[in-house]
């Protein structure tokens, strides 16, 4: 299958399906869900995430973004389970724990072919722990909590069911999430689907809305606990295999399709497409092949296919059953490794990082001087004094701390701010000395309050 960027609940749009968009009705909470919280919720943690956003364009800045997410501990020593969007392209994890503690998160490591990944935090204490549960015994109609961060505003808790199983998003080989309809919002990603035993049945990664800025409108779906903990067992392993990618993008292979190819009888999956210099194009591999086994083991679907690469062994040549022209032959393939989108299984490396940190600070802020009409404007006092507000990017900083157009920054760093360009100036000189924040005094609708702006440096 192509590497194509996961439909994610995370900063990212969600599966865009026609639907209906009313309002979700999930199952009320029960008595007993309470029991199952106070073991489980203690658990759960959010991760605050300050990510650089790449440019936009080129010759823009870089920006730094915070971000939020969710996962779960299953080894008191500190180790995390999560989605790996949450943690791609990371500078910093702060992990928050559900009794108002907080530690630094690092990232132990990152799955290329599935949406997974594990975080270590080290303390002086053992930590609480979820247990797996059986996802294959999960049963249409089973009763599930979702516990998360949702929209950034701390630990959350949603009541549902098990709406559908084995579900396909077409995003990876391990594609068969579970369907709920326990709240999942943007920020739950990472977060536990738990039973009534409390145990993780699944991790909460995606939903689905045809509006890419909405919310969840009753449908949402996790990873199965089966293929978590394989995942997850494989990559706490040093020596772990890495996974198979022979580069094919793949459907289903239907009874018309096999009659209209000349292939009637035939099972298997059809090549959509080839990635270029991938193994299957070294292959000769082309749209229109009919893929029946690999190595002789008859494959079912497109999944089972993705299925049998990726537990192959990377420099391994595997014998590829193929149809073309309604003739049977046999095609040689070397596996190669899964690509990443980026180096370190989606983690910002330290040059990387570095090398983005190194351009000016962009706050996403659009400032200038008062004046007459800007007061008319915005009903600013005639005795205020400072720098306009005049727009805020939609995805900035700023954005996430509530600034808005008509704020006015009245000191930074504890001076009086007379112009955009004293702004501009004590950005630059934080970020020159290695500061990674700036206090503004900024008024707005809800009077004064200060706000403690990134510079695009992290730490000191």
């Amino acid at each position: 299958m192509s590497r194509a960027p996961l439909r994610i609940l995370f900063a990212v749009t969600a599966i865009a399906l026609a639907g209906s968009t009313a309002p979700a009705v999930a199952r009320s909470m029960e008595s007993g869900d309470a029991d199952v919280l106070q073991h489980a919720t203690p658990a759960v943690v959010n991760f605050a995430i300050w990510k650089m956003r790449p440019p936009l364009k080129a010759g823009d800045p870089s920006r730094r973004v915070k971000t939020y997410g969710s996962g779960f501990i299953i080894d008191p020593t500190g180790i995390i389970v999560t989605n790996k969007h949450v943690i791609d392209g990371a500078l910093s994890v702060t992990v928050l724990f559900s009794d108002g503690n907080h530690a630094e998160g690092k990232v132990v490591a990152a799955a290329a072919m599935t949406d997974l990944a594990v975080v270590k935090v080290n303390v002086d204490r053992p930590l609480p722990v979820l247990a797996w549960g059986d996802s294959d015994t999960l049963r249409v109609g089973e009763a599930v909590l979702s516990i998360g961060n949702p929209l950034g505003i701390g630990m959350s808790v949603s009541a549902g069911i098990v709406s559908a199983l084995n579900r396909d998003l077409q995003d990876t080989p391990f594609d068969n999430y579970i369907q709920t309809d326990a709240a999942i919002n943007h920020g739950n990603s990472g977060g536990p689907l738990v039973n009534r035993l409390g145990e993780v049945i699944g991790v909460d990664t995606s939903l689905y809305n045809t509006d890419p800025n909405g919310g969840f409108i009753g449908i949402g779906f996790a990873i199965p606990a089966a293929s978590a903990k394989f995942v997850v067992n494989l990559l706490l392993d040093p020596s772990h295999p890495k996974a198979g990618w022979l580069g094919v993008t793949l459907q289903d292979l239907t009874t018309d399709l096999a009659e209209a190819l000349g292939v009637r009888g035939a099972r298997g999956a059809i090549i959509v497409a080839i990635d270029p210099n991938s193994p299957a194009d070294r292959a000769s591999l082309r749209p229109g092949d009919v893929l029946e086994q690999v190595s002789d083991e008859p494959i079912g679907d497109a999944r089972a296919f993705q299925r049998a690469v990726v537990m192959t062994g990377v420099g391994k040549s595997v014998q590829l059953t193929t149809w073309r022209d309604g003739k049977k032959q046999l095609v040689s393939a070397t596996v190669a490794e899964w690509p990443n989108l980026m180096p370190g299984g989606g983690v910002m490396s330290d040059d990387m990082a570095q090398a983005m940190l190194a351009k000016p600070p962009d706050p996403g802020l659009g400032l200038a001087t008062i004046t007459d009409a800007a007061r008319r404007q915005y009903d600013l006092d005639q005795m205020l004094t400072g720098v306009l507000v005049t727009s805020v990017d939609t995805d900035c900083e700023a954005s996430d701390l509530g600034m808005a157009a008509g704020d006015v920054i009245t000191l930074v760093q504890g001076a009086p701010a007379a112009t955009p360009a004293d702004v501009e100036r004590a950005l630059m000189q934080a970020h020159e000395q290695h500061r990674p924040f700036i206090a503004l005094l900024v008024r707005g609708k809800g009077g004064l309050r200060w706000i403690s702006l990134s510079t695009g440096r992290v730490g000191t």
